[in-house]
């Protein structure tokens, strides 16, 4: 490939691979390589990253949004287990707990540091169903289920 700017534009364009589609992937069954992490917010409260990338779209519930999942994918997940007053954020540590709860049944670990020490690119298969944010509508969030560690 080249490797200084005039042969880079001296490219065909058809030389470089098309981006895979970005974003949270259609509802439907996906093999995920999943990476947990801790992070720090810039003047903010730390807060836990969910990093997914997809590794086998399984099903696409709705034919027509097929093109909208391929292998490649990345999206991410977010969890504040505070909130911005500093306060503990109840319904986060619930959703965290849920999101933990199957790396938790394989991997041992009874609390979240230790859990979420084992999340470093494992592979699951899971059911991603995508829906729209409610305060952005043109943006999507999204729920697994039937966590499956491979």
């Amino acid at each position: 490939m080249a490797t200084n700017f005039d042969d880079l534009m001296d490219m065909q364009m058809d030389e470089i691979e098309d981006l895979p589609p970005m974003g949270v992937p259609p509802t439907g069954h996906y093999n995920l390589l999943v990476t947990a992490t801790r992070e720090e917010r810039d003047g903010g409260n730390e807060y836990i990253k969910f990093a997914y990338t997809i590794e086998s779209v399984n099903e696409v519930k709705n034919v027509a949004e097929e093109s909208q999942a391929a292998v490649g994918m990345k999206f991410t997940e977010f969890f504040s287990p505070l909130k911005k007053d500093g306060t503990v954020n109840e319904f986060g540590m619930k959703f965290l707990k849920q999101t933990m709860a199957p790396f938790a049944a394989h991997f041992g670990g009874s609390s979240f540091s230790a859990v979420l020490e084992s999340i470093n690119k494992v592979s699951i298969a899971a059911s991603l169903v995508r829906v729209v944010d409610k305060k952005e509508a043109d943006r999507f969030n999204f729920r697994l289920s039937d966590v499956i560690i491979l």
